[in-house]
């Protein structure tokens, strides 16, 4: 199947009702309205790994080996050139406040109505999943001493590392400069001091930021801005023209990826069956390359009968 490179940057969906795709039993799967993000060229720089590039793009392996026919893709060339992609359906559900996406590891940051942002951001790995839920920001402070959760402490004796209860402000300390409390207890915004792991599952559950995404909202993002997170492996959205959208992720938390079944029955229940190409909906299901995929039925040639086909000059 040939690649199609989209090239726009932020492209508004409208038209269709904003809010969750995953099927639910007896809810309505919602149907988003924007795609955000872009394909291009980027040049390998000196210290790029397949993983600080997917994360910093939060693209898929998937679609990097897709895009990308590199001899060895686990040791890149510094002056090779690659296509990515941070191309994913925004999860919008009110007009102000940050969504976090578990499924893509992407914060949307929205001020009256508008996208006015969007970071990678690295979120908890499996055993220590980052909770969905709704949160409120409470507080912030900078350059924060980490106080090493007990259960951290216990990981880092079972490795044979240093255990630490505490680590001072400093090049060595995991929550990077900016600390930005949510309303659940140990839970936060921050920076890092391994950037290579934004938008990756890395953390212990909080969610973790590149520097100068972090300070950007410390500085920007108010007391009391609403912060959902949310996990949605399977996303739908449409255009004003029609064409319906799926988006398809492994889902490493419960090991269990969107099917076939699933995605037809979101699309039933979201009203959208009818238009869409079952056989594009399962080869987007099966290829899971987290970036959305136009699945839209082609237009049927019209039935004409032997006796209209006479009349044709």
């Amino acid at each position: 199947m040939r690649v199609v490179r989209w090239r726009v940057a932020l492209v508004a969906l409208f038209g269709a009702t904003v809010g969750a795709a995953a099927a639910q039993v007896g809810a309505r799967p919602r149907v988003y309205a924007l795609i955000a993000g872009d394909e291009r060229s980027y040049t390998i720089a000196p210290g790029d790994t397949v993983w600080s590039v997917t994360g910093r793009f939060t693209m898929s392996r998937a679609l990097f080996d897709a895009y990308n026919a590199i001899p060895d893709p686990d040791h890149l060339r510094p002056g090779t050139p690659l296509w990515v992609s941070d191309r994913h359906i925004v999860p919008q559900r009110r007009p102000d406040g940050i969504v976090i996406d578990l499924a893509n590891r992407t914060l949307y940051w929205f001020v009256h109505g508008a996208l006015t942002a969007r970071f990678p951001v690295g979120v908890g790995r499996l055993g220590w999943a980052t909770p969905p839920g709704r949160y409120r920001i409470v507080g912030r402070r900078v350059d924060p001493v980490w106080h090493v959760p007990v259960s951290v402490q216990e990981e880092m004796r079972a490795r044979g590392e240093k255990v630490e209860a505490h680590v001072a402000p400093g090049p060595e300390n995991p929550l990077g400069k900016y600390w930005i409390q949510l309303s659940a207890a140990g839970y936060g915004l921050h920076g890092t001091n391994a950037p290579s792991s934004v938008g990756k599952y890395a953390t212990h559950g909080c969610l973790r930021l590149l520097a100068e995404d972090v300070e950007r909202l410390y500085n920007k993002a108010r007391d009391g801005t609403p912060v959902e997170v949310v996990h949605e492996p399977l996303k739908l959205a449409r255009n004003p023209a029609g064409s319906v959208y799926l988006e398809i992720h492994r889902d490493v938390y419960h090991g269990a990826n969107p099917d076939l079944p699933a995605a037809l029955a979101a699309l039933d229940a979201a009203g959208l069956r009818a238009l869409v190409d079952p056989d594009r909906v399962a080869e987007v299901v099966a290829r899971a390359w987290g970036t959305p995929e136009d699945v839209t039925r082609s237009p049927l040639a019209p039935v004409v009968s032997p006796t209209d086909a006479e009349l044709v000059p």
